[in-house]
């Protein structure tokens, strides 16, 4: 007679038929404090790691297990994907983040704006710390077999070469993507852009028969607003092809085809001499870049007659050099601008002076610059369904988190928005 072998197989790893009811009961609650031990110590650290953070949140995990931080009901809940905090990396730079939120590896809701400033906020912290919070949340819950494809660590540039039809989604009925003007009792944005066109042609003093260069025509609601109400002669240039194919068409249904001119390109594209009375360019300096900005500078002054208005209406980096980087700055004014950084205010009035022009009128539109992209954002938003038919879900997250990092730049006055008149000397 021998000894039966003992059952070294630890309790989770026996057939359930070889537990006692005893065992599987002890086994079961010993099961159930480990895993309560490692959600309080998540929260914990959680809450440690966020103790100067403002509002209160959730994190959903891959199994569905819910972590709460701050004291009051959650703003707003992200869910990480596993394959997110497989890649600790991910999750300790901006560009990283943000393209694991366009291509679904973080999913969110409720506030959106509040859980962007959550990983700002997140970002300020020390690389360790964001490394243990990875490893922490690995220990919550088991992560499991790998499948799909690992995040992506770059951040593409976004795309403006959309149909116009994602644009009528969220802009106003001219299609102006660019600052409104609310002033005085004004809520409305179609009322507020109206406002923006009236004040350029004001500022630039239009008048009858005047030849005016637009180097910024967009979709043509300020070649057209020109022309109809101030019986100018406008020459715009557009280089994307369904911005200039709708352009078309309005001139054509406005019947200003004896007072428009398209021309196909980009401001490389000027070749006139002292042709001008006046030049205006809307959203066009933050595109060339402050290392282009001479030579664009350059082709306005040619362009213009002497004493020539020219009106520039565009972004300016207001971010100190000392300022860290963060998830809407990187995305602001580094994907968005492909060809170059933000020109600061200061470097951008230098550059008009040593372009021969005499600055006589500044205004600051950061205000209104804010309530545009409230609109904006409320706009897309609401079409999320439509957007989504149109372009695909993916894009839809990349304008919607473009729009919300915009909005919070010029919240807190780091980048701004500068509408400058000046004559040609």
């Amino acid at each position: 007679m021998y000894n039966r072998p003992i059952n070294v197989l630890p309790l989770e790893a026996r057939p359930l038929d070889a537990l006692t009811l005893e065992q599987f009961w002890h086994w079961h609650q010993a099961k159930q404090q480990e895993e309560q031990q490692a959600l309080t110590q998540a929260q914990l650290l959680l809450n440690q790691l966020f103790e100067d953070y403002t509002n209160a949140f959730a994190l959903r995990l891959w199994n569905d297990q819910l972590i709460y931080v701050g004291e009051q009901s959650p703003v707003f809940t992200l869910s990480l994907s596993a394959e997110l905090v497989r890649n600790p990396h991910l999750l300790t730079t901006p560009v990283p983040w943000m393209t694991a939120y366009i291509d679904g590896h973080i999913q969110d809701v409720g506030d959106f704006h509040a859980a962007l400033q959550c990983l700002e906020y997140f970002q300020s912290l020390p690389i360790p710390l964001a490394t243990t919070l990875a490893r922490a949340l690995r220990a919550l819950a088991p992560l499991p077999p790998r499948h799909g494809a690992v995040p992506k660590s770059g951040l593409l540039p976004l795309n403006y070469d959309v149909p116009a039809e994602f644009y009528r989604h969220w802009l106003d009925e001219r299609m102006l993507h660019s600052c409104a003007y609310f002033c005085g009792q004004t809520r409305e944005l179609g009322q507020a852009q109206q406002n923006q066109l009236e004040l350029i042609c004001l500022k630039l003093r239009l008048q009858h028969g005047d030849h005016l260069l637009d180097l910024s025509g967009g979709w043509g609601g300020l070649a057209c607003w020109a022309a109809k109400h101030y019986g100018v002669f406008v020459h715009a240039y557009i280089q994307n092809p369904a911005q200039y194919a709708y352009a078309s068409q309005l001139i054509q249904s406005e019947q200003l085809t004896h007072l428009v001119t398209l021309i196909p390109g980009d401001y490389r594209a000027v070749a006139a001499q002292g042709q001008y009375d006046k030049a205006v360019c809307i959203g066009v300096a933050e595109h060339v870049g402050e290392p282009h900005l001479p030579a664009f500078l350059n082709t306005v002054h040619a362009a213009l007659t002497p004493g020539g208005l020219f009106l520039s209406h565009g972004m300016t980096n207001e971010r100190a050099a000392w300022q860290p980087e963060d998830p809407a700055h990187t995305l602001v004014n580094q994907q968005l601008f492909p060809q170059g950084k933000l020109a600061t205010f200061p470097q951008l009035l230098q550059c008009m002076d040593a372009a021969q022009f005499e600055v006589f009128n500044i205004e600051g539109l950061r205000q209104h610059f804010v309530q545009t992209l409230r609109h904006w954002l409320s706009g897309l938003t609401s079409q999320h369904q439509d957007i989504t038919r149109t372009l695909g879900e993916r894009s839809y997250r990349a304008w919607r988190l473009y729009l919300t990092a915009s909005l919070i730049q010029f919240e807190q006055g780091l980048t701004g928005i500068h509408q400058i008149v000046a004559t040609r000397r």
